[in-house]
């Protein structure tokens, strides 16, 4: 009869405690493991993520487009002062020529001498090519008998003659120019041609 009461306490202990064990208990949430991802409810789906990063790097896009394009203008805009600035200057350089030129012509229709005319041609033709060599330019040398350069001088014409050596410069027929060392205008010339 003793070990008829032992065995009921021991099986009523044993649902007790299988009552009471954490998965079996009401009202209390179990224990939820480390490793898994606790769901907030704030999560994004990949195609959400998606869309949220190409509208971001669209705007970035629209934003350097509108930052380039005022770049672009006001680059123009700047150029364009400096252009007109530049031809300001030049032209102020140029008017003081014409000035002279003025001068000039009032004191030649009054001089008696043509020497003092020439004279003060000169002295024009002088000032106005000290502007030009101010701004970069420059003459083409070439001078009769000089080495004839396809890259300076246009030859127009052929000459036969024994004058000068074979292939070199006749005649000038029109000066050229060079601006910061580059040819802007080649000099017209005849190149020599021995007879034979």
């Amino acid at each position: 009869m003793d070990s008829k009461e032992e065995n009921q306490t021991e099986a009523k202990s044993s649902e007790t405690r299988n009552f009471e064990s954490p998965a079996g208990k009401a009202g209390e949430t179990t224990a939820i493991p480390e490793n898994e991802p606790v769901s907030t409810g704030t999560e994004k789906s990949p195609e959400a993520a998606c869309w949220e990063e190409n509208k971001l790097l669209k705007d970035q896009f629209f934003r350097l487009a509108a930052d380039f394009d005022n770049f672009r203008k006001r680059n123009a805009r700047q150029m364009e002062e400096n252009r007109k600035a530049v031809l300001e200057q030049v032209l102020l350089d140029f008017v003081e020529v014409t000035d002279n030129f003025d001068r000039a012509l009032k004191s030649a229709r009054t001089a008696e001498e043509m020497g003092s005319i020439v004279s003060g041609i000169e002295q024009l033709s002088k000032q106005f090519f000290s502007i030009l060599e101010k701004y970069g330019l420059e003459r083409v040398e070439c001078e009769k008998a000089g080495e004839f350069d396809p890259h300076k001088h246009e030859a127009i014409q052929h000459i036969e003659t024994s004058e000068v050596p074979d292939n070199t410069i006749f005649e000038v027929y029109k000066q050229g120019y060079t601006l910061n060392d580059k040819v802007v205008r080649p000099a017209l010339v005849s190149v020599a041609r021995n007879p034979e």
